[in-house]
């Protein structure tokens, strides 16, 4: 990869390609002139052709149009898979370059296939490089901060800011917002690394001292005069937060990681295989169950809950005292619907009795007679927690797909997406996006999680011949701590 001087150097100079719909982009274009960047409108990509060939040729003309050119480019609406993976060359192509396309699109939002595929199309291009962003204010200033001072090392951010000034104002009150909503603060603390130091050049020169890109910013557009300077603070930390996601991105490599990447994760190799020969051959059953998906987890290292199977209510109660109390019980079985979907489980049981009374419970509500042998999953009461639901999928044209969700499916639901096996950045850029149930509570045990994603991604795609689809319909996410583990899992055989 070229150095950050040369890149800097290069991009001085570079004209910017705006691809947006007519009046965004016409507007853009005004507003980057008026800050002194070359900037035009370029013709925008359209829907892919069902020919591989032709679509190869189609992309090596985007291509050839663009040249080295900055592409500033704007969606009125996500892009499908098909066209979201034809694009993805382009994007790492330009990553490599150290310009990476400056991506504006609506967040993704809802729920259904629509709207996963919609959020998997933009992680996809994310992956291979593009610098990915929702606020069309800090996609202006993302342009304007890869053309005037280049590819930063990283999203990391530290303000410098005299007491009492604008600047540091701005920066408690995001800080403030962050510490509100449960999220991590997008400021570094005064101990930690940073890529970035953002300064108010009229309150004194750069810092020095640091290996940081140092970048000016302005309270206002007005304000700022001729000078080369991002303006707002907030829009500047998002045109930093885009491009240098972007560079970490490109660091390690760009696409999903590389299936031998398994070989890092101390794979249980024996107990693996021993529950590969138990499932059944052919198309005689489509479903695995919540127990036997565990036990293809745990080969992983991925985190899950303590339990077992028991058969007999005497059974039960010796595995509830072994657990110790208090416990859950829930039917097994490969045909249940998730506890989600409305499998029954007897929660908080603190008795022999309780045990008892629950393994008839819950085999009657799932329809089965406790005398024909049917079976109960004796588990520990899971630790509360920030509780998530993690799909991986194989989608057209996209592949492998990890999906996360949560919040109740509100405005304000959680729906990221990132292409599988799951490298580490992406691992913890979804593992971030995850808050504190409510303001004050402890910050949610995002390692845990980023490590849990990462495990259970390389199992779907290392075991992509038998398995169809993983759901892990149940998370719960610690507190900064505490255990963060699957609680509820099935699986699809192809």
């Amino acid at each position: 990869m070229p150095s950050a001087r040369s890149i800097a150097s290069a991009l001085a100079t570079t004209r910017v390609q705006v691809i947006a719909p007519p009046h965004l982009g016409s507007t853009a274009v005004a507003a980057l002139e008026v800050r002194g960047i070359d900037a035009r409108i370029a013709e925008p990509p359209r829907e892919p052709r069902p020919n591989r060939a032709e679509r190869g040729d189609r992309t090596d003309a985007i291509d050839a149009a663009l040249g080295h050119d900055v592409i500033a480019w704007a969606l009125d609406a996500a892009p499908g898979a098909a066209l979201a993976a034809e694009l993805a060359a382009v994007c790492a192509r330009a990553a490599a370059a150290g310009r990476p396309v400056c991506l504006l699109a609506p967040p993704p939002h809802g729920t259904g296939r629509a709207a996963i595929e919609r959020a998997a199309a933009l992680a996809y291009l994310r992956a291979f490089g593009a610098a990915v962003g929702h606020d069309v204010d800090a996609w202006l200033e993302t342009v304007v901060l890869l053309v005037r001072f280049g590819l930063p090392a990283g999203p990391r951010v530290a303000v410098v800011a005299p007491p009492g000034s604008w600047l540091e104002a701005q920066a408690i009150a995001i800080a403030a917002d962050a510490e509100l909503g449960g999220a991590r603060s997008p400021l570094a603390s005064p101990d930690d690394p940073t890529d970035v130091v953002l300064y108010e050049p009229s309150l004194g020169p750069p810092p020095g001292g640091t290996p940081a890109l140092a970048v000016p910013v302005a309270a206002r557009g007005e304000l700022a005069g001729d000078a080369a300077v991002l303006h707002g603070a907030r829009p500047a930390l998002g045109a930093i937060g885009m491009l240098g996601r972007a560079a970490e991105r490109i660091a390690v490599g760009l696409g999903p990681a590389p299936a031998a990447a398994s070989a890092e994760l101390a794979i249980d190799r024996d107990r693996l295989s021993r529950q590969l020969a138990k499932l059944p051959p052919g198309r005689d059953q489509r479903r695995l169950g919540d127990h036997d998906t565990k036990v293809l987890l745990s080969a992983y290292g991925v985190p899950i809950t303590r339990q077992a199977v028991a058969t007999t209510p005497s059974a039960a109660v010796k595995l509830a005292r072994r657990a110790g109390y208090p416990i859950e019980v829930k039917p097994f079985g490969h045909d249940l619907p998730s506890e989600t979907a409305g499998c029954p489980v007897e929660h908080n049981l603190t008795s022999d009795a309780m045990v008892r009374a629950a393994f008839t419970a819950v085999l009657v509500a799932a329809g089965r007679a406790p005398s024909d042998a049917s079976g109960v999953i004796i588990r520990e009461a899971p630790p509360a927690g920030r509780e998530l639901s993690v799909s991986f999928l194989e989608l057209p044209a996209l592949g492998w797909t990890v999906v996360l969700e949560g919040g109740g499916g509100g405005p304000a639901a959680l729906l990221a997406a990132a292409p599988a096996p799951l490298r580490l950045v992406d691992a913890q850029s979804l593992a971030a996006q995850v808050a504190a149930s409510r303001a004050g509570d402890p910050e949610p045990d995002r390692v845990g999680l980023a490590n849990l994603l990462r495990r259970a991604s390389h199992l779907v795609v290392d075991l992509g011949d038998r398995l169809a689809r993983l759901d892990l319909p149940r998370v719960i996410v610690g507190g900064r701590g505490a255990r963060t583990l699957v609680v509820d899992a099935g699986a699809e055989l192809r």
